[in-house]
């Protein structure tokens, strides 16, 4: 598989060229994964998974936008009413893109993606808290995980929904690598927050710092993978 991470930046202002546009990643220049940005419909992918109805992952929340492909949602919207509910597996191509329910916000649903071809496995998954533990058999044997960088510190920010019981936020980088190390060959960190703008480069060294016999990666716009 052929993965190139278009955008790497967290709902905050611009502030670091690099690490400059909202989320998305393109799959063998056929899949797209979040659409954060409406630049990237240039691409060409006629098909594309969103993991949850922020604007920073889907754009078409906020503004509109002609989408010439289909469009996978965790739940049904308005603003994009042609979109497809995902339940389940889909086939497109040589591609198998599987959801797996994710926690993040007390608002909208979240999902992650596993994509498999050609014998690789890759997971994808937007902000996240955790994933319940009755789908941690579907993350085995993973080549390759991109998922939130929102915060550096462990426990990230995740508070609990007084009624509820539910928990809701963003899980910390080194949580998030603890979690998905024994899982697979190399951790991607990217949809970064205000932390790591304030010294981009140090922020790098600081998350790769995290790597042993799982690598772990700081993303930037444009970075380029082969799987």
């Amino acid at each position: 598989m052929h993965v190139t991470i278009l955008g790497t930046r967290g709902n905050i202002a611009k502030s670091a060229p690099k690490h400059a546009k909202h989320s998305g990643v393109l799959v063998d220049g056929e899949l797209l994964f979040d659409l954060g940005e409406a630049a990237y419909l240039r691409y060409g992918a006629k098909h594309i998974f969103i993991t949850h109805l922020h604007p920073d992952h889907a754009v078409f929340m906020t503004s509109p936008v002609k989408l010439d492909a289909q469009v996978y949602v965790p739940e049904a919207t308005k603003r994009c009413p042609a979109a497809r509910v995902i339940s389940g597996p889909v086939r497109v191509g040589l591609h198998r893109i599987i959801p797996v329910p994710t926690t993040h916000s007390r608002l909208v649903r979240s999902v992650g993606y596993i994509v498999e071809s050609r014998g690789r496995r890759l997971f994808y998954s937007g902000d996240m808290v955790a994933i319940d533990e009755q789908y941690h058999s579907r993350l085995r044997h993973l080549d390759l995980v991109i998922t939130d960088g929102s915060f550096m510190r462990k426990g990230g920010l995740v508070r609990t929904d007084r009624r509820s019981g539910e928990r809701y936020g963003h899980a910390g980088i080194p949580d998030l690598v603890e979690f998905f190390r024994p899982l697979a060959k190399c951790i991607v960190i990217m949809h970064f927050g205000s932390w790591f703008y304030a010294a981009a480069d140090a922020s790098v060294r600081k998350i790769e710092a995290l790597s042993d016999r799982t690598r772990v990666l700081a993303a930037h716009d444009g970075m380029v993978f082969t799987i």
